[in-house]
């Protein structure tokens, strides 16, 4: 087991999900370009809890066609996937009350809900045809978008919008109400660029990953700033472009450091407590049944086991902390890293692990 400890607490590596693929045909799973991930349902089992991976596909031939959302178990039994050419350039990936999934589109510039059963077997799709509501239209005013990006649901259903190329944040109803809008471009106090993920905290305080201004800001949840942090210099809590930020029950922050190729935790006040660097040395369930399918063509899977670099992350973006202190990061190489945080556990010989 591969251990990180620092003030007090300890992550254990615990392993990944999923492989490289352009599509997915039967159970074997896979993602391509994964940028975000949702959790379905809290459930302490770690083979039942459900995850929807949103795959961002890529530029190019078929691979522009690989847009999709994956519906999969922490246990690593895909179930399927849905929302297959849906869309243009999808970025964010949050899961409603009533269980649908909603999906931001940058590129066009709309968020849309699926129905989180609408699996259709590869290589089927429906194209245009499975989402379920769908709103937003290009703009600077209020209510209009200009590349939205990550998107969370608060306590009462209600949608944060991050509003990435009008530098600020929106909150609407379910059905497209506006009714917030914090931030403005720069570099002050409350003022963004480029901004890329949110998440909320227990209190209802709202933080943002403040991509283009290197740093998270934590705001209230009717946009009153309250702190920012990650631009400290020395202070090995640094960021370079943050796109994905939780806080797990304890208020501990959780930044992917896209920059940085890592995941970087900060205490509730912003000081930094360690960094993870990706540690996924061995296969997942899916990457070792194409190994045994096909042992002669898939070189980059025998890396993996040969050389450890491979099992560092490689730009990762969503991240997202469910109730059992599981920390699941999408990995840009087509997979995603669980960490296990322990409480109680501190092993006296390990180290801080911060790489300067």
């Amino acid at each position: 087991m591969i251990t990180t400890a620092a003030a007090g607490r300890v992550w254990h590596f615990q392993y990944s999900l999923g492989r490289p693929t352009n599509e997915v045909n039967g159970r074997t799973g896979g993602y391509r370009n994964p940028v975000d991930l949702a959790i379905a349902h809290q459930d302490p089992a770690k083979d039942k809890e459900i995850i929807f991976v949103l795959s961002r596909g890529g530029t190019g031939g078929d691979i522009a066609d690989c847009g999709r959302v994956g519906k999969t178990t922490l246990g690593e039994d895909h179930i399927g996937d849905f929302a297959r050419k849906e869309f243009v350039w999808p970025v964010g990936i949050a899961v409603g009350k009533d269980g649908t999934v909603w999906v931001s589109d940058e590129g066009l510039n709309c968020v849309m809900s699926f129905s989180p059963d609408g699996i259709i077997p590869y290589p089927d799709s429906n194209p245009g045809k499975e989402h379920v509501a769908m709103w937003g239209d290009r703009g600077a005013a209020p209510g209009l978008m200009d590349g939205p990006a990550g998107i969370v649901f608060d306590k009462n259903d209600d949608l944060y919008v991050v509003d990435s190329r009008n530098h600020r944040v929106q909150k609407f109803t379910r059905e497209g109400k506006h009714l917030l809008t914090f931030g403005s471009h720069g570099t002050g106090p409350g003022q963004l660029s480029l901004p890329w993920g949110i998440t909320i905290d227990r209190k209802g305080d709202v933080y943002v990953a403040d991509w283009g201004n290197n740093r998270v800001q934590k705001f209230t949840a009717d946009g009153k700033h309250l702190m920012a942090f990650g631009t400290i210099p020395e202070s090995g809590g640094e960021l370079d472009h943050p796109a994905g930020v939780a806080v797990d029950a304890d208020g501990d922050v959780y930044v992917t450091d896209w920059g940085n190729k890592r995941v970087q935790i900060y205490e509730p006040n912003g000081d930094i407590i360690a960094a993870l660097y990706g540690d996924a040395t061995t296969l997942s369930k899916a990457g070792e049944y194409i190994i045994r399918r096909d042992p002669g063509t898939i070189k980059a899977y025998r890396q993996v086991k040969d050389y450890t670099g491979m099992g560092r992350f490689q730009r990762p973006t969503g991240i997202r902390v469910d109730d059992a202190y599981r920390i699941i990061v999408t990995d840009n190489c087509g997979r995603l890293q669980v960490y296990q945080k322990d409480k109680e556990y501190v092993h006296p010989g390990v180290k801080l692990e911060i790489e300067q």
